[in-house]
This record gives C-alpha cells, structure tokens and sequence, in this order.
C-alpha cells in the first residue's frame, strides 16, 4: 500500500496542477512533502514500536493513514484550497512512516526464523507489485473518475486492513524490562536533521545548491546530526543505539543496501527521461518499458527468500550486487539507436538483482538484533530506502547535467555556435551523459558487492529457538 501511494500520486500530479492552477514547482509538493515527513519520521516511529509494541503501531498507522486518504481527497474540494492537500498529505505521511517503519520488524518478529528469508521476499513481491500497478491505477482512476480517487481508493483497503490486523496479528509485548522513557531531545533533533537534510537535497537542483536557503538547510542538518551523535552515545535508551554498528557485519550490510538503494533510485529517475528524449518513446509507452523493472523484481524476491535457508543470505547478496553492476554496464552502453528489447532487458536484469539482494540482506540485518531493537533496525533499514531514494535522484541528475556540460565545452560549443548542432549531435551528446551517470550506478554496484563480500553470516541465529507469538483468529 505504502509502494502503491508513492507511485499512483505522480501520474495524477499534471492534473491537480491544472486543477488548482499552480505551477509544476508547486504541484511537487504534494509528493516532496510526503518524503520529508515519511523520512524525518521512519526512525521515531520504529522507536516507539519498540516501546509500545508493533500491533499496536500497525493499527494506528493505519488509522491515521487511511483517515489522511480521505482528507487528501476531500478537503481540498470542500475548502477549495492546495494547502488543505498538502497539510492531509502530512497526515498521510505520519501514518505511511509508520506502516514502513515497522515492516521488516513484523516479519522478524511474528514469522519463524526458517521462514523468515521466504517472507521478506514476499514483502519486496508486494512492494514491488504496488510500485507496478501505481502508474497504470492512477492514470486510469484519474482519467476516467478524477485525481481525488487515487487518495480514496486507500480508504476501504486500510479500513479491511485495519479489521483484519485487530483480528489475526498476535499480541506484542513490547520490552518489559524498559525503564528509561522515550528518548525526546534524540526524536527532536533528528527530526529536524533529517527534514533540512531531505529538503536540501530535494530542492538543490531546482534552486542551485549555492543558494543561501539551502546552504542554511544543509548547515542546519549537519549541526543536528552532530548533536545527534553526541546526545545518543551518552543517553540510557537512545533512539537509535549506535553501538550496533561496532558490529561490522550489521555496518557493511547496511552501507550495502543504501548502496544498492542510491544505484536504484538514481536509475529509476533518469531512465524514463532517456526512452522519451533520447528514444522518442510516448509517455505511455516508457511507462510500460519501465515496468520490466518492477515485475522482474517481483519474481527476484520470491526466489531470493526460497533460497535463502539452502544458500545463505550472503550469497544471494553477492550474486545480487554482481546481477546489478552487469546491469549497469549494459545501461551504461546504451545509444539512442538501442533496441528497446534491449532497454527492457537491462531494466528487467537489474529489477531481479535488486529483489534478489535487499530481502536476504534485510533478513540478515535483522537477525543480528533482539526483538527489543527490531523497530528501531527495521525503521533503520527503511530510512536507508527513503534517504537513498533522495541521494540517488540528485546524484544521477548532476552527474547527468554536468556530464552534458563538459562534454559541450570540450567540444567548443557556445550559445551562439548552438542552433548549427544537429538533432543527431545533440542526442549523442544528451546519450553520453546518461551512460556517465549509469557508470556511477555500476560503480555504486560494485562498491556494494565489496561490502556483501566482507558481511559474515551466520550459520545458526542466536534466537532460533525464540518463541513466535501465536496468531489469534
């Protein structure tokens, strides 16, 4: 559901433009502002799942975001007002953090270990297929009923989730033996760094990242993390323990997948800006070329967490990370005379590399803690997800735009020497600018199988005998 809002909005977001008459700048707000909260949030909300237990932070997160569904979809009519969208969509993102934050934890926590691999997979299947399913939803209920649905459709799928969760989700009994209360200064100070942190880098590339505004939102962000730091290696239950990451397995694994995250994200964003500049291809059409992506990644899941108790989940990872850097390569080789056979193969390529390396490596993460930090590492893993999402789409484009740039000052091309450039020219050029930016992901990719390479696993889990709630229902 969380996959499924994230893509069915941007399809819609042409249209409430024109609704309210706004501009593109601003009509990004309704997914910028979204991600801000999502990401600031991840962390806090794993924190207090751990604190007040995981069925109860489901619930709630689904309450709150099926009720900001229905307000994004209805306050903005009855008030006739863009703000009233973006103030819903905060609320829809409070519950969305919450839903995302806990995830992987839930698996951890109500799945048998021997089981675990199979289940995570099926989490990154049903991502993955709500990631599919979000353009093509979204351009069909926004056509044919109006852009207020794709908020409403949520509305009676986390009112049966909501029910059916209250039902079959077993009791969680959160860490007893807690004393310390919920760590607020360490909530408010990540907040704060987190939101000027995502906001710089969102909006650096649209108002120049020399600008004073984001210069400030930068400094801000990293004078928060530094108090961060510091106030959470001297606080009794910090909200996030940075002594997990003495352990260098749970480090490298983590380094690996934001990797793998950044390499992803990066490529997602530019790819449907080369099938429709560079291959001239339909809207529509780089649509359907992108969900090769997607569906193959629904089949890497599924296979990843059948394997993984045969295998291990360090050599799904690696295979994974090799999957993804041949993928990258073959990207990076792309012309504007390539088959679109081709585009999809790649794209298909590194879908099934992804879904065949986060679900084991997830897995393995979470098996290296207690049931009393699962919150606060799966919460972890997903802030990695969303931050990487931001730090990839500004990396790819800058390597793409200053790729560009040193190529046509090499060539001795000035404003004035311009309109004699052919069509051909300038498509070479734009061409030669995605490959560099396909070469950082291979990079990327390659920087992440390091990592995986140096992960240790495991052979038998410290808790494999700890006891799996039972269901009720």
């Amino acid at each position: 559901m969380s996959a499924l809002d994230g893509s069915i909005v941007n399809i819609a977001l042409p249209t409430i433009s024109e609704a309210f008459d706004i501009s593109t700048g601003l009509v990004s707000w309704v997914s910028t502002a979204y991600l801000l909260v999502v990401t600031s949030s991840l962390l806090i909300c794993g924190k207090i799942a751990d604190i007040r237990g995981l069925k109860k932070i489901f619930l709630v997160g689904f309450v709150v975001f099926t009720l900001g569904s229905f307000l994004c979809g209805f306050l903005p009519v009855a008030l006739n007002s863009f703000g009233a969208l973006i103030g819903a969509r905060v609320v829809q993102a409070i519950g969305g953090a919450m839903l995302a934050a806990i995830a992987p934890a839930m698996v951890s926590t109500f799945i048998p270990i021997e089981e675990r691999g199979r289940s995570m997979g099926l989490v990154v299947t049903f991502a993955s297929l709500g990631a599919a399913a979000g353009p093509f939803l979204g351009g069909l209920l926004t056509e044919f009923l109006s852009w207020h649905w794709i908020f409403f459709i949520n509305v009676p799928v986390g009112i049966g989730a909501v029910i059916l969760g209250a039902r079959v989700l077993p009791h969680h009994q959160p860490d007893a033996g807690r004393t310390a209360g919920f760590d607020a200064p360490g909530a408010a100070l990540l907040f704060a760094g987190m939101m000027t942190g995502v906001f710089a880098l969102n909006m650096g590339t649209a108002m120049g990242f020399t600008s004073p505004l984001i210069l400030l939102a930068a400094g801000a962000a990293l004078v928060c993390a530094a108090l961060f730091v510091f106030h959470e290696r001297r606080v009794e239950d910090p909200l996030l323990d940075l002594r997990l990451f003495r352990d260098r397995t749970f480090l490298y694994a983590n380094l690996a997948v934001t990797l793998i995250m950044i390499a992803f994200a990066g490529s997602a964003f530019l790819l449907p800006f080369f099938l429709e500049y560079v291959k001239g291809m339909p809207t529509f059409s780089a649509g359907m070329v992108m969900t090769a992506f997607s569906f193959a990644m629904m089949i890497g899941g599924p296979v990843a967490g059948a394997l993984f108790n045969r295998v291990g989940g360090r050599r799904l990872t690696l295979v994974g990370a090799v999957l993804a850097a041949l993928a990258f390569v073959v990207l990076a080789g792309l012309q504007p005379e390539t088959s679109v056979i081709v585009v999809a193969g790649a794209l298909g390529l590194l879908g099934f590399a992804i879904g065949l390396y986060v679900a084991p490596n997830n897995t393995m993460v979470m098996n290296k803690v207690g049931a009393e930090k699962r919150g606060m590492v799966s919460s972890l893993l997903n802030t990695e997800r969303y931050g990487g999402q931001s730090l990839g789409i500004v990396l790819f484009e800058l390597v793409l735009i200053q790729g560009v740039l040193s190529i046509v000052s090499h060539a001795g091309v000035t404003s004035s020497s311009l309109a004699s450039v052919t069509i051909d020219q300038k498509l070479a050029v734009l061409t030669a600018g995605f490959d560099m930016a396909f070469w950082v992901g291979a990079a990327l990719a390659v920087l992440a199988l390091g990592f995986s390479f140096l992960v240790k696993e495991e052979e038998v889990p410290a808790e494999m005998g700890e006891e799996v709630p039972a269901a009720v229902g």
